[in-house]
């Protein structure tokens, strides 16, 4: 078992982080299965070290709270863990170690918040040059509303094809309603014709750089894409935005103290790896 500085590590510490951070990749679309079990699995140690060592620290600079503020975030705890539908008997078989872990809380709560004064408040200008760095998190995509008709070639001779399309196109823009023409005479498997809203996200597709050069209610030229020739019809479009820095100024100012404040601990948990004993089994 590994042990910071003679203090052994719990297993299942290292397991929930892992399932966390894997968890939360996965959420991202960062991995999919287990591609990427080993990476995770070595963060997930290092955080939990990083963990232990902060939470040594805090025991070491500040001391024991007193009795009855321990004993008010103890009942606290007692309520959570009741709420949360434990019984009283698995409480009192508890009990120490919820004890032992409310006053680590509570001394970590005070150390930690004593790290956090040292740092410089916030102004707008912080806030506003963060929000400029990371404009595209505040930024809605253009949407339109699709219909589609695909064909793929198959006549001897291509130009046949590519001029049925063509008529299909004649005939919609002549008034000849694009859904019943769709539904007609795509190829498409199981017969969709209705893409409903697609945002624009692939600039360089040839696919959505046709789709969203169109204004509402347009029908595309013929294109090939992929092996097939393609009408595409907007029936509703929605242009990008971007939301106002005043309509995300306070979730912004939360990140980034969320962040300033990590990297204080980080930077701190860097430095007292430095002296630690970390042994590895």
């Amino acid at each position: 078992m590994p042990r910071v500085n003679g203090e052994p590590i719990d297993p299942t510490l290292i397991e929930d982080t892992f399932i966390r951070l894997k968890a939360e990749a996965e959420m991202a679309s960062e991995v999919s299965c287990c591609e990427r079990d080993g990476e995770f699995r070595e963060r997930a140690e290092e955080e939990v070290i990083d963990g232990i060592l902060l939470a040594q620290e805090a025991e070491r600079r500040v001391p024991e709270p007193p009795a009855d503020e321990t004993r008010t975030a103890f009942e606290d705890t007692l309520r959570e863990w009741r709420r949360h539908g434990a019984s009283w008997d698995l409480l009192d078989a508890q009990r120490e170690s919820l004890r032992a872990e409310t006053i680590s809380r509570l001394r970590m709560e005070r150390f930690t918040g004593g790290l956090w004064k040292e740092l410089p408040e916030l102004g707008y200008e912080d806030l506003r040059n963060w929000y400029g760095e990371n404009l595209t998190r505040f930024r809605t995509p253009a949407a339109a509303n699709v219909l589609h008709l695909v064909r793929f070639p198959e006549s001897p001779d291509p130009w046949d094809d590519y001029a049925a399309m063509l008529d299909f196109r004649r005939r919609a823009l002549e008034g000849e309603d694009f859904a019943t023409l769709a539904t007609a005479h795509t190829q498409k498997k199981g017969g969709e014709t209705d893409l409903g809203w697609i945002e624009q996200q692939r600039l360089l597709n040839p696919f959505e750089a046709m789709l969203f050069s169109l204004h509402e209610g347009e029908v595309s030229p013929v294109f090939h894409y992929e092996q097939a020739y393609h009408l595409v019809k907007v029936t509703e479009a929605r242009a990008a935005s971007v939301q106002p820095f005043e309509e995300v100024a306070d979730s912004i100012r939360e990140e980034v103290e969320r962040e300033r404040r990590l990297q204080v601990l980080k930077d701190l948990a860097a430095k007292l790896r430095a002296t630690a004993v970390i042994e590895q089994d």
